[in-house]
């Protein structure tokens, strides 16, 4: 029997990334290119990060690809949302040469498999957006949050950036406490005056480039501004209420529930994770903690394997994430 490959990609608002292994779970290649969510950059700077991450991938894999294609290919695609999402997605950005069968999902789906395995449970993936995910022994699954940077989003690397330049503003004008995270932003947009930051976030500054000062954030609440220590709070119990709130729909009173997450708000520092665990076990009884998943592009390989119906054990598991870690690293 010839020998089959499993391709998987979990792509977001920050980047792109790309696992082919083999069905013996060995990684062979992983390729990373910039974001593919493209309510975020475009169809065309989607399509093109996308292709240049299944490339990087495929040729890392080296001769043992040549001429091949993966047998199933997992793609966690974030922005799809509706019937018209996946239509875009599936035909204008995923290129149908990368596998020979395609699974096309949202990639809080990905990050879902990658945290529980598939098995019934939660995930909430908070990086430059935020959205939680839900399934239960009955197959029943739910969506809680993904509304974008405007209307949603809540816990976010944007909601935590965005927050913190909002009480930046309050305590630069008096209408707030005191932060140190105005003359933090002030040195970060390298200006004099707090006030010349305007033209910038306005004009100079995407999305993604606001959501990236979150990191400030995180550096001021580690110096103990109270400000930011509240924000970062905050930002773990919307998290929490996420996952509360699908819990609560789909889980009964008294049964097990598996909580898993996944994004660089939980991976890059863990006072939100620790926020969020203190929220959501004051609501929920019987709950199992995940530790943060760093590298859910795993989801979409374990898609792929249960797809091929090659099964998989908590060795295997290990396996796969030693090679994507060690991948990362070449």
């Amino acid at each position: 029997m010839p020998e089959r490959f499993i391709l998987g990609v979990d792509g977001g608002a920050t980047k792109t990334v790309c696992a082919i292994a083999d069905e013996n779970f060995h990684v062979l290649g992983v390729g990373r290119s910039g974001p593919c969510n493209y309510n975020a950059v475009g169809v065309e700077r989607a399509r093109r990060n996308v292709e240049e991450a299944i490339q990087k991938a495929y040729q890392s894999a080296g001769k043992r690809l040549e001429g091949k294609i993966a047998d199933v290919g997992c793609f966690g695609i974030g922005g799809l949302t509706t019937q018209h999402d996946y239509e875009i997605i599936s035909t204008q950005i995923v290129p149908s040469w990368s596998a020979k069968n395609r699974i096309i999902v949202n990639d809080v789906i990905v990050a879902f498999y990658a945290a529980t395995n598939g098995d019934p449970g939660i995930v909430v993936v908070a990086g430059t957006g935020s959205i939680a995910y839900g399934m239960n022994s009955r197959g029943m699954s739910m969506v809680s949050g993904g509304w974008g940077w405007l209307i949603g989003d809540e816990g976010s690397a944007f909601y935590i950036a965005r927050e913190a330049l909002s009480l930046a503003t309050k305590a630069y004008d008096g209408r707030g406490g005191k932060t140190i995270l105005v003359d933090m932003f002030r040195e970060e947009f390298k200006v004099d005056d707090f006030k010349d930051i305007v033209p910038k976030i306005y004009h100079e500054v995407t999305s993604a480039g606001i959501a990236s000062l979150s990191r400030i954030v995180f550096s001021a609440a580690k110096r103990g501004d109270r400000m930011a220590i509240k924000i970062l709070r905050n930002a773990g119990e919307e998290l929490g209420r996420a996952a509360v709130a699908i819990a609560r729909r789909l889980f009964d009173r008294n049964e097990r529930i598996m909580i898993g997450v996944s994004g660089g708000v939980f991976i890059a520092d863990p006072t939100v994770w620790e926020y969020f665990k203190k929220y959501v076990s004051k609501r929920l009884s019987n709950v199992t903690f995940v530790p943060p998943v760093k590298h859910p592009v795993i989801g979409a390989l374990i898609m792929g394997y249960r797809a091929l119906n090659i099964g998989m054990s908590d060795e295997d598991r290990v396996a796969l994430l030693k090679g994507i870690e060690k991948a990362m690293l070449e």
